[in-house]
């Protein structure tokens, strides 16, 4: 069997580990049997009021209110958190809307009597609500109350959620922080709520959007072992996660809480919550397969009011501020009282500010008003300080022969022909080389028989074509460290037409090919090394072919001269279990000496999740754009693989110079073409490719008609392709025992 190499590495903690195998069997395929099931007892909760009324002070109007929660009924979500219970004395009406403190009278105003099958939840903060006003049950149209504490506030947490037990409430203990929370404080609360509560529910909560797959997978094991079924707590517990999206981690975590056992998920309408807010609440509707989840009326809902509310100026989702303190493991108070002061499009002034020397610091103290912006004072630079138990060593080191290709120019050029000016590629060269970049790709190689495809140069740039002329033109004689490469697609361009090293600045070729294709590709990237150049095969469609065929052409690669071979997450399908299954594979294959690498659309905002999985497994070439920018959703954003990789060659700024002076504003120009919504998620027709696995050809076609805003008649056009070609509906794993175990080892 093939070992999982992040089960060599943790071989070496002194923390219990589990010892699973990557399966074995000839004939298995990518997506295990569980991706296309479901288990009937997961639940989902709705946040969007509670969490995202942080962004507005919870003044939502009463039909947008309403409609999110007609929406939920109709999509069958199971929980809606639609705010606080909080005791009116610590906030002021006027200052504040009303579900900072959900009244009996607001919530029947919205709801009347409830009478359907959704439940309604409310957030307790400790010291902000007093016994006496959390009515009985049986009086108050709240079904559960979730108490959020940090680890040094879990015996108040224990006291609060025990009364709300006896008053009739299901309860949740929300343990926040976790990041920042040593091992050994997680065990001791985990064994106090063991021995002492009466709640029903226990939460994960990554509040700074900081912890990774892995991270998620070991607390998972933890919380359900101490906690779940089978344990010795006096009332078991179901485990919940609820992921903050400040490194566009929260889908990504969610589903690896997911597989590792978690049965209670949060989600939000298009994410909106602190900051870079939560895991989509659409994402989850789309990924999670029990026919009871409908995400369309999420979808309608979405159009009516959110996209509306975002482009408003109510301001939430991807951020560089907050991902840069996620990345670091700290409190966002710096980047909450950035933004508020409407500094969110200055990046490179955030971090100037605060990050642009490593003078040592006091450590961030765990703890902090996630409210309180106003007393939130941002001063002196800050360093890292990833310290808990919960990152092996691994994530504070580096792997120097990580390298990193940039992809802005050839695979943004698809946003408008590959026509940009001389002064915007030069911007993303000298960006490039200023970071530490070890490739920039600066478009497609493409012979004569491309034009019988359309290719001609009236109608595409110069980077589609990548003459010499062009080349030479903007980057001189490229005296850098940085290397050139440009891709070329099998059937567009013959062996013969490839430059030789002496007459061209290239220093590399990629050949993106399908597995039919191989042996044309091979044919092309041996043609390219016998002239001299670096060669790569770049295998896309990677998610829809079957793993024996895959193993064809990697034995085919391998008898070949090619040294670098690619993954590459063309429809933005994969989950990190797939990708840690090929990478595992490719290199098994392909053996010592040669270059793996990954690359992946950001469809369903998985691309950082997937490289950052790539990378532990044992890639050593990941893609990167500026802003993600490229085809349809995108790629991967260069800026958060220079937060997460530790070489100190490769630098944040110059990244962020690229972003704010030159991809900033052409997508403020026009975003027509940029597959993302107004907060940087995955608009609504890409995110439903992705989860279909689907080509990307219709949601990009649908983007580029200017309508990637209407998820719901993208949607409708989807299933209505999928009545004429329909597929086997998912079925339930009712027995946990049939269950096939998933390839993760931490």
């Amino acid at each position: 069997p093939i070992i999982s190499r992040i089960a060599k590495m943790a071989a070496n903690l002194n923390r219990e580990n589990s010892k699973g195998l990557l399966p074995t069997q000839p004939a298995r395929e990518l997506y295990r049997e569980e991706f296309a099931t479901f288990r009937p007892s997961i639940k989902v909760i709705d946040c969007t009021i509670r969490d995202g009324g942080l962004m507005n002070k919870w003044q939502f109007s009463d039909e947008l209110v309403r409609d999110v929660y007609k929406a939920n009924v109709a999509a069958g979500v199971d929980y809606m958190e639609i705010g606080y219970l909080t005791s009116e004395s610590y906030f002021k009406r006027s200052e504040v809307g009303p579900w900072r403190f959900c009244a009996d009278a607001d919530l029947r105003r919205i709801m009347g009597e409830n009478k359907t099958n959704l439940k309604i939840a409310a957030m307790a903060d400790i010291g902000r609500v007093d016994d006496q006003d959390i009515p009985p049950c049986s009086e108050c149209l709240l079904d559960l109350i979730r108490v959020a504490c940090y680890d040094y506030q879990i015996d108040e947490a224990i006291r609060l959620a025990n009364l709300c037990v006896s008053r009739g409430y299901e309860v949740s203990i929300n343990l926040m922080a976790v990041a920042k929370t040593s091992v050994e404080k997680i065990d001791a609360c985990l064994d106090k709520v063991a021995a002492e509560c009466d709640c029903q529910y226990f939460y994960i909560a990554d509040s700074f959007g900081s912890i990774y797959g892995e991270q998620v997978r070991l607390l998972a094991k933890r919380y359900i072992r101490k906690l779940g079924p089978g344990s010795s707590a006096k009332v078991p517990k179901i485990i919940g996660y609820h992921g903050h999206n400040n490194q566009q981690l929260g889908f990504a975590n969610t589903v690896e809480g997911v597989i590792e056992g978690i049965e209670m998920v949060d989600g939000s309408f298009l994410g909106m919550g602190r900051g870079s807010g939560n895991t989509c609440l659409e994402q989850l509707m789309c990924f999670l397969k029990n026919p009871r989840y409908d995400p369309r009326p999420i979808f309608d809902v979405i159009q009516k009011h959110f996209i509306p509310l975002r482009k408003s100026g109510t301001e939430w989702g991807v951020s560089i501020p907050y991902l840069i303190q996620g990345s670091r493991n700290e409190h966002p108070k710096d980047a909450m009282a950035w933004e508020a002061e409407g500094k969110s499009n200055d990046a490179l002034g955030f971090y100037d500010k605060f990050f642009s020397n490593t003078e040592e610091q006091k450590e961030v103290v765990a703890g902090g008003d996630p409210d309180d912006i106003g007393a939130m004072n941002p001063t002196g630079p800050r360093v890292p300080n990833h310290c808990s138990e919960l990152y092996r060593q691994e994530f504070f080191s580096y792997r120097p022969n990580i390298k990193v290709l940039d992809t802005t120019v050839r695979d943004g050029g698809f946003r408008q022909n590959w026509k940009f000016s001389d002064d915007f590629v030069k911007g993303i060269y000298r960006c490039c080389v200023d970071a530490g970049v070890d490739y920039m790709e600066v478009g497609y190689l493409t012979g004569a028989k491309a034009t019988e495809s359309g290719i001609t140069p009236d109608l595409f740039g110069p980077w589609r074509f990548c003459r010499e002329e062009d080349l030479r033109r903007v980057f001189g004689e490229n005296k850098t460290a940085m290397k050139l490469a440009a891709m070329c697609d099998v059937g567009t361009i013959v062996p013969a037409e490839l430059p030789a090293k002496a007459d061209t600045v290239l220093d590399m070729v990629r050949v993106v090919a399908s597995c039919d294709q191989i042996d044309e590709a091979i044919a092309l990237a041996n043609a390219a090394i016998g002239k001299g150049l670096e060669a790569a095969i770049v295998l896309v469609e990677i998610s829809i072919e079957k793993v024996g065929k895959i193993e064809k052409c990697l034995d085919l690669i391998a008898a070949s001269s090619v040294q670098m071979v690619y993954v590459c997450d063309t429809r933005g399908a994969l989950y990190n279990e797939q990708v840690e299954l090929l990478t595992d594979l490719f290199i098994q294959k392909l053996g010592a000496g040669r270059t793996v690498g990954f690359c992946g659309a950001n469809n369903l905002q998985m691309s950082f999740a997937n490289a950052v999985t790539a990378i532990i497994q044992g890639a050593n070439i990941l893609d990167g754009s500026v802003m993600g920018l490229g085809r349809g959703c995108g790629g991967c954003p260069m800026e958060n693989l220079l937060c997460f990789l530790k070489n100190p060659k490769f630098k944040l700024r110059p990244v962020l110079v690229a972003l704010q002076e030159h991809v900033q504003p052409l997508h403020q120009s026009d975003d027509t073409f940029f597959g993302l919504g107004p907060t940087g998620c995955p608009a609504l027709p890409c995110l439903v490719a992705g989860t279909s696995n689907a080509d990307v050809a219709d949601s990009v076609a649908w983007c580029n008609a200017g309508m990637k805003d209407d998820g719901v008649r993208f949607l409708d056009f989807c299933r209505s392709k999928a009545r004429q070609f329909p597929t086997p509906k998912a079925r339930a794993f009712e027995e946990e025992t049939k269950r096939v175990p998933n390839v993760h080892v931490v």
